[in-house]
């Protein structure tokens, strides 16, 4: 009867698992379509960007007010030199990510820019790296290569310049 019950959670975590990923992609996706298509006839990429930081800042203000709520714990409030020194850089590479993204949608094809976008898992292994947040590894080496060597495979023969 153990047993029996372990196969079952373990089956619900993974089915759980497989379900939020699928999730994941498809909004993933969704939102790239969509990107595209309103750059098509929305010809202010950046202007779409800046809505899109605005909401997204929206959204975690009241996030953090509702969970300072449901807590009853006051919020962490950080000095300006902390924001400057480790908030701002990872602000301003969002921003940048985002808004040249919005920006390619004018000018390549989305399976380029989905190519162009894998590409990150490489430098997110070289950086962790070169920061020692990972160990080099053959296993992680060769796992992140399959990656993105599966979704260049994958959208080889869709590299067309609108220019």
């Amino acid at each position: 009867m153990g047993r029996w019950a372990l196969d079952v959670a373990f089956v619900w975590k993974a089915v759980l698992t497989l379900g939020l990923v699928l999730l994941y992609y498809c909004f993933s996706i969704g939102i790239t379509f969509y990107n595209k298509w309103l750059t098509k006839s929305f010809h202010f990429p950046l202007f779409m960007t800046m809505l899109h930081l605005a909401v997204i800042f929206l959204f975690s203000a009241l996030s953090r007010a509702l969970v300072q709520c449901s807590s009853h714990r006051a919020r962490v409030v950080l000095s300006w030199t902390d924001y400057l020194k480790r908030v701002a850089p990872t602000a301003l590479a969002t921003a940048l990510d985002v808004g040249l993204s919005n920006w390619s949608f004018l000018y390549i094809t989305v399976s380029l820019y989905t190519m162009t976008k894998s590409s990150a898992v490489l430098f997110i292994l070289i950086f962790s790296l070169i920061f020692k947040l990972e160990e080099l590894r053959a296993t992680l080496v060769l796992v992140v290569l399959l990656i993105a060597g599966g979704l260049f495979m994958f959208t080889y023969k869709s590299t067309q310049f609108n220019v």
